[in-house]
This record gives structure tokens, sequence and C-alpha cells, in this order.
């Protein structure tokens, strides 16, 4: 299972990497809004379809069964969501959050000469729900359904990866201090699943389960958060295609329901 996990790690790393690395390797400007909103869109579905149908059920009935009489998976989730809403809503400068939910044909056509500052705020946000996502992958003992995470996390690194990218040639920092901040990033959720898998083996019994309904529960709020208020709220606002937007959506939460047949 470790070597499993390691090997998902790796391509997570190399998905976050990549992602970022389009838009640092041609700063003189990239083209595929289209593509990369169908991408968004698609992510956001698997996210969604993971948090709720997977994950939130998988954490309710592991605190059910530590003896818990209190929907404590639900009250973790909504501190998840809730505590991305701080982060991203709240502590981000306004720059920043202009920058991460531009719609994708916006991030092709913003002008350059961003704040460092946003630039940061973007990692930050960004690295914040990849570094949790990685710790509920590492600390999952079910192969199946670390699997079905790792799916969602790999949907949405690439494009994460790229908004980070775009974020960097705004601001039109030095290429070498771009592509650090970019490692930053992609490193992030491999740190969390090794931090899972450490916490996860120096655990048993009752502790165990109770780190990995933890996880779990506010991951699942993380991953409703990222789909809803971090891209659908900005890739439907985006005029034209909205419908091929929303089947994507569909597609992505249609493939997770279809996946619970089997996990």
């Amino acid at each position: 299972m470790i070597g499993i996990k390691l090997v998902l790690l790796a391509a997570v790393l190399a998905a976050g990497a990549l992602g970022g690395a389009i838009p640092l390797t041609r700063r003189g400007g990239v083209s595929g809004g289209r593509l990369l909103g169908w991408g968004n869109s698609l992510a956001a579905g698997i996210f969604l379809g993971t948090g709720l149908i997977h994950m939130l059920p998988d954490a309710s009935t592991a605190w059910d069964s530590l003896g818990w009489r209190y929907p404590m998976a639900f009250l973790l989730a909504a501190c998840g969501f809730v505590l991305m809403l701080l982060i991203e809503h709240v502590l981000l400068p306004e720059t920043a959050h202009d920058m991460m939910h531009a719609p994708s044909n916006d991030q092709f056509t913003h002008p350059s000469g961003q704040s460092g500052l946003a630039a940061y705020a973007v990692l930050t946000a960004l690295s914040v729900h990849s570094f949790l996502a990685g710790l509920t992958l590492g600390a999952e003992p079910e192969l199946a359904g670390a699997l079905v995470i790792f799916l969602a996390i790999l949907a949405h690194k690439t494009t994460a990866g790229f908004a980070l990218g775009v974020s960097l040639v705004r601001t039109a920092m030095a290429r070498r201090h771009a592509w650090q901040l970019l490692a930053i990033f992609a490193f992030a959720t491999p740190l969390g699943i090794l931090l899972g898998l450490v916490l996860g083996g120096a655990l048993d019994g009752p502790a165990q389960r109770t780190l990995e309904a933890t996880f779990l529960a506010l991951a699942a709020g993380t991953f409703a958060y990222v789909a809803t208020l971090d891209i659908l709220r900005n890739e439907l606002l985006e005029p034209g295609g909205r419908l091929s937007r929303w089947v994507c959506v569909a597609s992505g939460t249609g493939l997770t329901g279809m996946l619970a047949l089997w996990v």
C-alpha cells in the first residue's frame, strides 16, 4: 500500500509541476481558454462528487463506528468549507482574489504587472487545500478509497498549477523565483501524503480511525468549496459555452457516482 501511494505521490507532483510549467515556459502568451474551462468544470464535478458521494459518507460512517451520535463528520466538513472561505475571501488581498477567480478566458488576456504579494497569496490558498487533500490521501487505509481521492486531486492539480503559473507570469518576477514558488505548490500535496502516511502508520485502533475520519470530513468540506466557490462560480459566469461547462460538471459528478457502485 505504501508503494502504491508513493507512485500516486509522484503522479500528483508531476501534474502540479506540468500545469504551472505551461505558462512559465510560454511567457509570450498561451491559448486554450475554452479547453481550460472544460477541464476546470470536469475537475469541479469530480471534486464535488468525491467530496459528497465518497468522502463525507465514509467520514460519517467512521464517526458512527467510533460511537459518536453527533453529526461530527458534517460539522468538520462545514469547518473545512468555512476555513477555505476565510482564507480566500477574507485573508487574501483583493488583487489575489481577482487573479485566482477570473474566468478561464480572462486568465489568458489579463494584463501583466500584478503585485508579487498577490502571487504569494494565490500560492498560499492553493497550497492549503492541496496539502489537506494530500493528508487525506496519505491517511486513507483502503486502496479503493485512496484511488478515488487521487482521481479528484489529479483532476484539479494541473489546472490549479496552471492558475498559479499564470499568476506568477503576471507579476513579471524573476523566472528562477517563479519556478521556486511553483515547486512549493507542486510539493504541497506530496508533503501532505507523506505526513498522512506517517500519522496513519504511527497510530492504531480508535486513534487511527479518528484521524482518518477527521481528515476525510475536513477534506470533504474543502472539496465542496473548491468545486463551487473556487471553480464553478466563475466558470459559469463566462458568457457562452455554459451548457458545455455544465455537461463537464455533470460528467465529473456522474463518474464519481458510478465509481460508488464498486468503491
